[in-house]
């Protein structure tokens, strides 16, 4: 992210989302959510369409575990979590000791999360040398790049972005996609985010719950940033963008992490319904393209 007030407002939604992780079992996510007061953000944030976000908690869940199962599939182990947020991933993932991960966000949020898993670190009396926290400008091609600094350059790596790319304008995910581009011709791996959505996914979403246009009205107030304006067009416009940008697009259905959610039981949809929702909703994995 670049600095300034117009990217700091976003890290408000770190919340949000910090908050929907507690209905799940993901491992932290309580700790994090008490420690940084979030549930207050998400009831701002979240407003009259704060019910049906927790009926779809199983949906921000899915998102979380698909990247994670990606990562695993992959069996990368440098990991590097651009606009982390709130994260529990990377206290989850250094429990392996084989594993990098950095965090990096903007300063305000970022040592906030730093804080709260070192306090969490400290009561259960553990250091975790391979868990890192770093600041750089991901608009900013040698900031990016110093972040990478703990890891082996033998090594591929795994670059996550989970809530960022929408935030930003067609310029801005421009020069993100080429800064991760020149990252990943320097170690090799992938970039891993389920961020890519389209305004036609973005109608279908208004039309099924009514409290959407006054979330993102909230959210855009909040951020000063509108997601749905940012939103490509349609599939095409998406596949044209990042082979632009010299990039191979696999996409991975969040259906495949169906048996692995445990919020489920708070939806009111039965299987068949939730299996439908989730088939809608894709991470893709980006890998560069041979020239």
């Amino acid at each position: 992210m670049g600095e300034g007030e117009a990217y700091e407002k976003i890290s408000s939604t770190a919340k949000l989302v910090a908050h929907i992780r507690t209905l799940t079992d993901i491992p932290y996510t309580k700790e994090i959510a008490e420690a940084s007061g979030a549930e207050k953000d998400f009831q701002t944030l979240a407003g009259k369409s704060a019910e049906f976000m927790t009926h779809f908690a199983f949906n921000w869940e899915a998102r979380y575990k698909t990247t994670d199962q990606i990562i695993a599939r992959y069996n990368i182990t440098q990991v590097l979590e651009i606009a982390a947020g709130l994260s529990p991933r990377g206290l989850a993932m250094t429990e392996d000791p084989n594993v990098v991960y950095v965090a990096t966000d903007l300063a305000e949020i970022l040592e906030q999360e730093k804080a709260i898993a070192e306090s969490i670190l400290a009561k259960l009396n553990l250091h975790r040398p391979n868990l890192h926290f770093r600041i750089p400008n991901a608009l900013d091609r040698e900031s990016l790049l110093q972040a990478t600094t703990p890891f082996q350059s033998s090594d591929p790596i795994a670059i996550i972005m989970e809530g960022l790319l929408g935030y930003l304008t067609r310029e801005e995910k421009k020069t993100l996609a080429g800064n991760i581009h020149y990252l990943l011709e320097l170690h090799d791996g992938l970039w891993i985010t389920p961020d890519v959505s389209t305004k036609q996914l973005w109608k279908f979403l208004s039309q099924a719950d009514d409290t959407m246009q006054q979330r993102m009205q909230n959210i855009t107030g909040a951020t000063g940033r509108d997601i749905e304006t940012n939103t490509f067009e349609d599939e095409n416009d998406v596949r044209q963008f990042f082979t632009n940008a010299g990039f191979m697009i696999e996409e991975y259905s969040y259906s495949n992490v169906l048996e692995d959610l445990s919020s489920v039981k708070l939806s009111n949809l039965n299987r068949e319904e939730i299996l439908a929702i989730l088939q809608m909703f894709k991470t893709r994995i980006f890998t560069i393209r041979s020239s």
